[in-house]
């Protein structure tokens, strides 16, 4: 190599570690600006983090997740409770049907007695003409013509009331039957109106619930997942200690390379050519140098590369990371409670419908009670009647007995009252059968009175408590879900305002990727001055790739290598290799072997 090409050669190499001494200083203010901006954004996620692990907490809450069971079981019992007022109302009408056939016989008795009644009224002014006929013979019949007055006119007094008590039953039924016949429609459309709204609220609660879930956890993934990257870009820039003594090695290894050169005598073909010349002699000096000049040339070309690489990886992670903050959004997060808080409206409407309803249902309950009411009083009078019955039953046939005795006792002049007492006899006969009848409209009676009793259990005060367990279940667990939702709201909101400081620090640093690229395109200037000399020794010297050895060469630049990777990188170099794959995250100076 002439000297020359050697001043050329030491020359590019000074230039080279002027270069790199101008990168060194030109970035250390920009990493230390992206350090300190990059620790602060560490800090708001591990803020927005904690704002979402208790969003994610407070929807996880046994409250909140109970709720679509509680809201299930409400909507549930409200069926069964319409389905039940139902069920008692269709059972109502029945009993009411058969209440209308017990009036139609009691209506019977009614004129049954009527006719009785007229019938001991004209016996009774019989019996008067016939006392009066027989004069002092017949005095002792004068009793049997007044009791059978006092009997028309009782019975005539009792099958009135009868007729009036029977007639108001009448019109209490009429109004009853127009209730039900109003209502049970009404209550049909309002059952599938129930489960129809219960249906969409419930879709409403399912979804609203899973959204709840789903998003914060997603947005706290997100949030993991950047803060992972700030991590990495963090640890990055604290590598950047190994990075500076990589080019510090290097600019060392350029110092060493140009010194050597200088130190050395000429070199000429015939010298690389001769094998092995003695150590004593210039020859023997150009022939090692040259050759380890190309080796050491080689190396740092290998670093300068793996640097590059490296800081191309900070510069890549430092982009992808503020994208991925940038694309941060907090809007689904934010509207979480808004949304959650609707839905609570939601079914807390249909809650308030319920216990609409079910007012409605105890009125409605009320006027049926009020209504079938008269059946007990009605059940009161014909047991009255009844007993009546027997007693006036009694007391026509000792009017009948007497009569026959004392008309047996006048003989032929008492023929007439023979035949009155006949006809007592005869009218006890259609007595009888008016008590028997009013015996069978009583059991009749009974009988519905029971049966009114059981269906009138489904509006009792009993059948609506398990209605109204759920409701009391259902409005505590609302004022759960309303009040995790306004948590989750205020945290939402908190996760807001610290993603919007992140965004605005990014405002600091936007440029950083551009920047290093730009302070670190330094090296492609050297690297071409130095693989342009590297090709330049090729040319002139072509054994100089071979005339090395290995392990005089480490020993010679590896001296001051403090990493793993720049003596990987050196090995790689020695040996032809690729470069060894560069880290994308990176864990400061723990990777130095000292």
């Amino acid at each position: 190599m002439s000297a020359g090409t050697k001043a050329e050669v030491v020359f590019t190499l000074e230039q080279a570690t002027s270069e790199l001494q101008t990168l060194a200083l030109s970035t250390e203010t920009q990493i230390g600006s992206v350090s300190r901006v990059f620790e602060s954004l560490a800090g708001h996620t591990d803020a927005i983090l904690t704002l979402a692990a208790a969003i994610v907490q407070c929807v996880d809450s046994e409250s909140v997740s109970s709720v679509l069971p509680k809201v299930q079981t409400l909507g549930a019992a409200a069926k069964r409770f319409i389905g039940d007022r139902l069920q008692a109302t269709t059972g109502i009408i029945e009993t009411v049907t058969e209440e209308v056939k017990l009036l139609h016989q009691l209506s019977l008795v009614a004129q049954g007695q009527k006719a009785i009644a007229f019938e001991i009224k004209a016996l009774s002014v019989l019996t008067n003409i016939e006392v009066a006929h027989l004069g002092a013979v017949g005095a002792g019949f004068q009793y049997l013509a007044t009791e059978l007055a006092d009997f028309s006119k009782s019975l005539t007094q009792d099958t009135q009331e009868l007729v009036s008590r029977t007639e108001g039953r009448r019109s209490a039924i009429q109004e009853t039957r127009l209730v039900l016949s109003a209502e049970l429609p009404r209550q049909r459309k309002e059952l599938a109106r129930i489960e129809l709204d219960l249906g969409k609220a419930l879709a409403v609660v399912d979804s609203s619930l899973t959204q709840l879930s789903q998003t914060p956890a997603q947005f706290k993934m997100c949030v993991e997942d950047i803060a992972r990257q700030i991590a990495g870009v963090v640890a990055a820039i604290q590598a950047h200690d190994i990075t500076r003594q990589q080019i510090e090695h290097v600019e060392e290894a350029f110092a060493l390379i140009a010194a050597r050169m200088r130190a050395s005598g000429n070199a000429t073909p015939g010298n690389l050519e001769r094998a092995n010349p003695g150590p004593g002699s210039a020859g023997q000096g150009s022939a090692r140098e040259l050759p380890q000049a190309y080796a050491g040339l080689t190396i740092q070309i290998y670093q300068l590369r793996t640097i590059k690489e490296t800081v191309a990886n900070w510069a890549s992670q430092i982009r992808t990371c503020l994208s991925g903050i940038m694309g941060v959004s907090t809007s689904e997060v934010v509207g979480i409670g808004p949304v959650v808080l609707e839905q609570e409206r939601e079914v807390a409407s249909q809650l308030a419908y319920i216990e609409r309803l079910e007012r409605e249902s105890e009125d409605y309950s009320a006027r049926i009670q009020s209504n079938l009411g008269g059946l007990s009083n009605l059940m009161q009078l014909v047991s009255e009647h009844l007993q009546r019955s027997k007693s006036v039953r009694s007391r026509l046939q000792l009017l009948t007995f007497n009569s026959i005795i004392e008309a047996s006792r006048l003989g032929a002049q008492a023929d007439t009252i023979l035949a009155i007492a006949a006809c007592i006899k005869g009218v006890s006969a259609e007595w009888n059968q008016v008590t028997e009848q009013s015996g069978h409209a009583m059991e009749g009676i009974l009988g519905v009175v029971k049966q009114t009793s059981e269906v009138m259990k489904a509006f009792s005060e009993t059948s609506n408590q398990t209605l109204r367990a759920a409701q009391g279940q259902t409005r505590g667990c609302l004022d759960d879900l309303r009040s995790a939702a306004r948590s989750a709201a205020g945290q939402a909101q908190g996760m807001k305002e610290v993603t919007e400081k992140m965004q605005a620090k990014i405002a600091e640093v936007g440029n950083t990727g551009d920047l290093l690229d730009a302070c670190f395109g330094r090296i492609d200037s050297v690297l071409t001055g130095i693989e342009g000399i590297r090709r330049q020794l090729e040319i002139d010297h072509p054994d100089v790739t071979k005339r090395y050895d290995h392990g005089e060469v480490e020993q010679l630049f590896a001296a001051s290598y403090t990493t793993e990777m720049e003596r990987d990188v050196l090995r790689a170099a020695l040996g032809g290799k690729a470069l060894p794959v560069a880290q994308q995250t990176f864990a400061g100076n723990g990777v130095e072997l000292f």
